[in-house]
């Protein structure tokens, strides 16, 4: 599934996602995936089929309940065509039935939403797989609305249209401060690792108090012979560290907070101090020296860390205090030479332990 590219018409865009969670917006933009230049005719899909497309990890019954929950969320939104003189008001499936028996899901797209899928001239791509990964349904949906413009490196939306297009409750306008920690913070957190210098900057009004009147996001622009295709999992982790890394707009927090959602660890787990600038106020030349190479060393480390994951892409608390223990010992280039060495035998099957435990008692002997 690492290469499933999902495309549609921009007009997709323009309709808001918000009320539907995490899980429903993977289950519709999969089977988006799947309608994909089929026109208006019959799909078939099993459960097991529709499960993986979409990252679903919770029981048969609950996805049967989370399908119905998605298509009654889907009805109560609306989608319409305006000619200029007639507006017309749609659901986006003709069909959709579910039969328990068989485990199956039949859909047919709307005639008047088949626009939407086919023969495009305009269009957002993004990677399936990326999208169903994200955790927030914040996210997702500020996912997608970048990706129409991937070459352009720039979207403005206003208040309005932020709340909007992420269904945001009412209460959160009269504080920025709720927008700010419980939606802009996690966004940040969960896109620069996937969107190259991504940043979400705040735009303010005149008059008293100056309010918030727009959000504009940046990031680094997409050539426009980019492909959204997988370089595998473990050069994709690798990229996403590197992005977090060489983001400047995000605090130490954030990229404490960005790598263990990249790692899959608890919030919290990775110390934000690494990335913290070094204040030498009333502190003398030693202690300056000592400071920096602490430093240094936590830059090298972070290097390591990216080397083993690009190989074996999995890491644990005693991985990460194994790797620790023979960068202290032996310096960045020996292990990085010899994760290189192991990573690169073909079929090698070794457990990623038993691998460190290879690599120390290679560098014990005195081995190149």
């Amino acid at each position: 599934m690492s290469n499933e590219i999902v495309k549609y018409g921009n007009r997709l865009n323009s309709i808001p996602l918000g009320r539907l969670n995490a899980n429903e917006l993977n289950l519709f933009i999969s089977l988006v995936q799947q309608s994909y230049n089929k026109g208006t005719r019959e799909l078939t899909f099993t459960f097991k089929e529709l499960q993986k497309l979409s990252k679903y990890d919770r029981s048969t019954a609950n996805f049967v309940k989370d399908l119905l929950k998605t298509n009654e969320k889907l009805l109560s939104i609306n989608a319409w065509t305006d000619d200029g003189d007639t507006i017309k008001q749609f659901a986006c499936w003709e069909l959709f039935e579910i039969q328990r028996s068989k485990q199956i899901l039949k859909v047919r797209v709307n005639p008047l939403f088949q626009k939407l899928f086919n023969d495009l001239h305009q269009w957002t791509r993004f990677q399936l797989r990326q999208f169903n990964e994200l955790q927030s349904a914040y996210s997702k949906n500020l996912f997608r609305l970048i990706k129409q413009y991937r070459t352009v490196g720039r979207l403005r939306l206003t208040k309005e249209e932020l709340f909007e297009q992420l269904n945001l409750p009412k209460s959160y306008e009269k504080y920025f401060s709720n927008v700010k920690l419980r939606v802009l913070t996690p966004i940040k957190e969960e896109l620069s690792p996937i969107i190259r210098g991504f940043e979400i900057h705040t735009i303010r009004g005149g008059g008293k108090g100056r309010p918030v009147v727009a959000y504009e996001l940046t990031w680094h622009p997409e050539a426009k012979n980019a492909d959204d295709f997988s370089k595998g999992a473990y050069a994709d982790q690798r990229q996403k560290l590197d992005n977090i890394d060489l983001n400047p707009s995000l605090t130490p927090e954030e990229k404490a907070h960005a790598y263990d959602r990249v790692l899959g660890y608890k919030l919290g787990t990775t110390d934000p101090k690494q990335w913290q600038e070094i204040n030498t106020e009333g502190l003398s030349a030693d202690e300056i020296k000592h400071q920096l190479t602490e430093k240094e060393r936590e830059d090298e480390f972070r290097e390591l860390l990216k080397n083993w994951l690009q190989y074996y892409g999995r890491t644990s608390a005693q991985i990460v205090n194994k790797l620790r223990g023979l960068y202290d010992s032996d310096g960045l280039d020996k292990v990085c030479n010899k994760i290189k060495y192991y990573g690169e035998i073909a079929n090698l099957g070794v457990e990623p332990l038993r691998i460190l435990e290879m690599i120390e008692n290679s560098l014990a002997q005195g081995e190149n």
